[in-house]
């Protein structure tokens, strides 16, 4: 007779290891569209999408094209792996459990983060435009990349064991601490987004920033990054000392990565400013906010964690339906 409860546990270990190579290959898909907007290449594939110059497999006869077109592959693996999620989920775990719930707000996310992605293609927001919409999409493109690796991040979360959580800032003062955080590390974000597209603008020969209003303002406004960023992440870091008064195991330990992330990421950030903010130093830069957001993400989630006896009436036994 085969031990369903084992079986049933070996599959839920095969979905944990699938739920952290989705999240790192998300995270590595952020970076690769650092890089097409770096090196100007969002109109690698022309203004057609989902197509590639007009063809699915386009001739890759310059950079522009093969760095645009690995990252819609990229996009592609990624929603493959998103669907082994959503199956996953309704095969491995009983309806209403928290994994189900992450899944399905995860996958709303992508749907909607690739809705974005194809405007900004489509409506010719890429390489040289200096354009008022493409300030406008790509700051939700933003957003919604923050909230969708959270979502991801809470999938491998909860898969791996992780106790359902509650914000809820009417609580007390540790929930308005850690959402403070958590709005604090999206607006350095934003900012971060903003002097990016500006530094593209600014050292793209085709765009004459004194003649282009929209790329002359976001020029100007550059210092509002490291400014935010300097006092932002130290608010971060003093929310973080504040609620990790007392924590122990993996919320002191996720508390100490934050804390330390931090820093590093104050390094990093100077030297990108000393360097003339080349790509190699950017794509570090937006690793380590990567890394921020996921680890705060993770040490509220711990931190805040329902007791086990509610977390087990949240999620529903291993022989509940499947359905």
């Amino acid at each position: 007779m085969v031990d369903e409860s084992s079986t049933l546990s070996r599959a839920r270990r095969g979905y944990r290891a699938l739920t952290w190579s989705v999240l790192v290959f998300l995270v590595l898909l952020v970076l690769n569209g650092d890089i097409v907007q770096a090196t100007g290449s969002g109109a690698g594939c022309g203004e057609t999408w989902p197509r590639c110059d007009g063809s699915m497999l386009p001739f890759l006869g310059d950079w522009e094209t093969r760095i645009e077109f690995s990252h819609r592959v990229m996009t592609l693996l990624l929603s493959l792996g998103f669907v082994a999620l959503v199956v996953g989920a309704l095969r491995w775990y009983p309806r209403g459990h928290v994994v189900r719930r992450a899944v399905a707000w995860a996958t709303g996310l992508l749907v909607l983060e690739i809705i974005l992605g194809a405007l900004l293609v489509v409506f010719g927001w890429v390489e040289h435009d200096a354009s008022i919409g493409r300030v406008i999409v790509d700051g939700i493109h933003l957003v919604n990349t923050f909230l969708l690796v959270g979502a991801t991040a809470l999938v491998s979360w909860f898969a791996s064991g992780g106790r359902p959580f509650r914000l809820d800032v009417k609580r007390g003062r540790a929930d308005q601490l850690a959402l403070t955080g958590f709005v604090v590390i999206l607006f350095i974000g934003i900012s971060g987004a903003i002097n990016s597209l500006a530094d593209t603008l600014y050292f793209d020969d085709a765009v004459v920033v004194e003649e282009t209003p929209i790329a002359n303002i976001l020029v100007n406004i550059r210092g509002i990054h490291p400014a935010l960023a300097i006092g932002g992440g130290i608010a971060v870091f003093l929310i973080v000392r504040h609620l990790s008064v007392g924590a122990v195991g993996t919320s002191r330990k996720l508390a100490m990565v934050v804390q330390g992330t931090v820093w590093v990421q104050f390094i990093v950030g100077m030297l990108n400013i000393v360097l003339l903010t080349p790509m190699e130093s950017q794509v570090i830069h937006l690793l380590l906010a990567d890394v921020l957001w996921i680890t705060y993400l993770y040490f509220v989630a711990d931190l805040l964690a329902e007791p086990a006896a509610v977390a087990a009436v949240d999620s529903p036994a291993v022989g509940g339906s499947a359905t």
